[in-house]
């Protein structure tokens, strides 16, 4: 997730990042551990992470997932419950940069 980010994130064509996960084998709380993980990550190496992450968690481990999204408590990842809101929040916030 880190290296994928990292990636992402440095690109400056990007604006925002959408982050949609319907768990089924892949677990939600994985993928919410890996994302909290990685911003960590880029932030213990000095890379300034300054575009939004917008989250949408559902199926296997959801619940649990977005716990782990709102206890991180990071101001660039917000979570949104819906697959359409998820991505007009990360349209929405890519046009305002």
């Amino acid at each position: 997730m880190a290296n994928g980010l990292e990636i992402i994130l440095g690109d400056p064509d990007v604006k925002s990042v959408f982050v949609n996960v319907f768990g089924g084998i892949t677990a939600c709380d994985e993928v919410a551990n890996g994302i909290v993980q990685a911003l960590e990550l880029l932030a213990s190496k000095g890379e300034e992470v300054t575009k939004p992450l917008v989250v949408r968690l559902d199926g296997n481990n959801a619940e649990l997932g977005r716990k782990i999204l709102s206890d991180a408590n990071h101001p660039l990842v917000q979570r949104v419950d819906t697959m359409d809101g998820a991505a007009d929040k990360a349209a929405e916030l890519a046009a305002a940069k």
